[in-house]
């Protein structure tokens, strides 16, 4: 009978706990969890406050305590907030932990960080580092992991997209513009530069980073300090990639996924028809390019010569730094030169710069048909589409043509005293590195004018659609050839590979054309109002700028302010395209049910 009792008992005690668990989850959800997430917000706002003072301005010892203090506070409010999360989860716990597990284990390293904070700073000092710097090092630390723990509920918060018809490209260009502007910001800070920069030169090396162009009024090597440095390798891989992309990334793999709007958003950025590849796509955007840029960064590093840059932490910056402007083809370079004087180096090769730039250049739509049809060579729903096709046929030719017609063009000039092996290998790098990537083994104010003349027509051109560089894109000049080769044939239709391509492409294909030389022909007249530089020497710099290249013939630091500026929007203009610009700039039409009589309009 006392058992009977004990268990009744028992049971009306975890039922009256039950319920008083449910009602207080009900009360938390409903009354305190949008405070929290307040509370959450306003403290993620102040670590990163005090993470921009210690970086960006550097805090004095007077208030060392305040800011360790503050950050201690700050740190509990996430533990806090995720343990609570955690404890009051709907529907289940488990669910919870599993759609929530990097936050979950964020503030599994703050708990970690603070149980063993004394071994390890004593392990620390025992290695040569003093317990200031120790202490700053976690700090440091905590105040990362708070950031990276307020970036992961940010992109789960902001679902705004989701219910605004808003234009795909405005919100492309928006993007770069906010990525350009957060840079510049950074690059103002008073410890990210080492020497006087201008307001106009730390603007054009953000919106020059962030577009992947290279061109530089001052030798980032020498003006910007360590972290300005890694501003701008941010910057790179940033706009190599694209925000949206990074973003879609960041939804899909730490937000839990896409929702379908997202999914038809990025649809249309990435120029995929269909909708149940953009994820893949997304992941093997994210998968090759960290690849490709760790394996090159390898390489680079072993590839560098003996006891050059000194320790080995400057050797592995330096090789990370230039494999992620490679495959962006960036063309920014820590070396005064660029890579004229490494070129030189016995045993340096400059051919993983060129795989680099050439696999960036290809488009990651290529790459991931290229992937998958060599790990599937036998199966027919592989095939490379016709799309892949033109980019491939268009990148092979203007690599064979830019090869020889440098090797021939300047047998008199750059070659003169080299081998043949080293002329063809000069040849190949100067064909691959103009049409986007920017790097130097010779120096290009030295060129002879028919290569200058044939330097335009690469830079014009540049690399693939949805890749790390600029320029109207191979396809875009691929479809234009082939309708006017069918236009010539009598042919109505643009046909290739026993495809019709349609004819909004077509359309778009010659709409690219015609805009990229109106804004190549405005820049070219507003720098001639502006400047005094050779009539040369501008045209050379303004399509280096709109094909994102970053070649320059030696007049980049001299131009003045206001010429700068045109060459900022060119950059920007040529990174984000002429046509979604417009787009972006420009109201839509509203539909109509009618349409007018057809003219016909003698053209040609």
């Amino acid at each position: 009978m006392k058992i009977f009792r004990l268990r009744r008992d028992l049971s009306r005690s975890l039922s009256a706990l039950r319920r008083l668990y449910y009602t207080s989850r009900s009360l938390y959800h409903h009354h305190l969890h949008p405070f929290s997430r307040w509370v959450f917000f306003l403290a993620g706002l102040a670590s990163g406050a005090i993470l921009i003072m210690e970086i960006g301005f550097g805090i004095d010892q007077k208030h060392r305590y305040l800011a360790t203090l503050a950050t201690e506070v700050i740190l509990v409010v996430l533990v806090a907030y995720e343990v609570i999360s955690l404890f009051f989860a709907r529907p289940t716990v488990r669910q919870h932990l599993s759609e929530h597990k990097l936050e979950i284990g964020l503030a599994g390293l703050v708990i970690f960080q603070w149980i063993f904070r004394d071994p390890l700073i004593s392990y620390l000092d025992a290695r040569g580092f003093t317990s200031t710097t120790a202490v700053l090092l976690f700090l440091a630390i905590s105040q990362g992991i708070f950031v990276l723990n307020n970036l992961i509920h940010l992109v789960r918060r902001v679902q705004a997209l989701r219910f605004l018809r808003v234009n795909p490209a405005m919100i492309f260009v928006g993007s770069f513009i906010f990525v350009i502007l957060c840079g510049f910001a950074l690059l103002s800070l008073p410890r990210f530069t080492a020497a006087e920069i201008s307001f106009i030169d730390r603007l054009f090396i953000a919106v020059s980073a962030t577009c992947v162009t290279g061109l530089s009024p001052v030798d980032i090597a020498r003006d910007f300090t360590f972290a300005g440095q890694l501003v701008i390798l941010i910057l790179i891989q940033i706009g190599g990639l694209g925000l949206m992309t990074l973003t879609s990334f960041f939804s899909l793999f730490l937000a839990g996924g896409h929702s379908i709007s997202e999914q038809l958003l990025m649809r249309d950025l990435l120029s995929e028809d269909s909708l149940g590849e953009v994820r893949k796509i997304v992941r093997s955007v994210a998968v090759f390019t960290f690849a490709i840029e760790g394996v090159g960064a390898l390489s680079l590093y072993h590839s560098l010569p003996e006891g050059f840059l000194g320790s080995f932490e400057n050797r592995l910056f330096h090789s990370i730094f230039h494999s992620i402007s490679a495959f962006c083809n960036a063309g920014f370079s820590l070396y005064k030169d660029s890579l004229a004087t490494l070129s030189q180096w016995h045993g340096f090769s400059i051919s993983t710069f060129m795989v680099l730039i050439v696999l960036g250049g290809l488009g990651f739509p290529v790459l991931r048909a290229l992937f998958l049809r060599i790990i599937h060579p036998a199966s027919v729903h592989y095939r490379l589409s016709v799309s892949t096709r033109l980019v491939l046929i268009a990148t092979a030719i203007l690599l064979v043509a830019g090869t020889v017609a440098f090797y021939f063009m300047e047998q008199k000039g750059r070659l003169v005293g080299m081998s043949a092996g080293e002329a063809w290998m000069h040849s190949l790098f100067y064909s691959i590195t103009t049409r986007t990537a920017g790097f130097e083994t010779v120096s290009t104010a030295t060129l002879a004018l028919p290569t200058v003349f044939f330097t335009f027509l690469l830079m014009w051109i540049g690399a693939s659609p949805v890749s790390t560089g600029g320029g109207i894109k191979t396809s875009t000049i691929s479809v234009a050839t082939v309708h006017i080769m069918n236009l010539i044939r009598g042919k109505q239709q643009v046909e290739v590979f026993g495809r019709t391509v349609s004819d909004d492409t077509v359309a778009r294909a010659y709409s690219t054309v015609l805009l990229s030389f109106f804004s190549i022909f405005a820049a070219i007249f507003a720098l001639l109002f502006l400047e005094s530089e050779p009539f040369l020497d501008i045209i050379f710099e303004v399509v280096s700028a709109f094909g994102t290249v970053g070649l320059s013939r030696g007049i980049t630091s001299s131009l003045s302010d206001e010429g700068k500026a045109v060459l900022c929007l060119v950059m920007f203009v040529g990174r984000v395209g002429s046509m979604t610009f417009l787009l972006a700039v420009v109201p839509r039409a509203r539909p109509v049910n009618y349409t007018y009589p057809t003219e016909y309009i003698v053209v040609g």
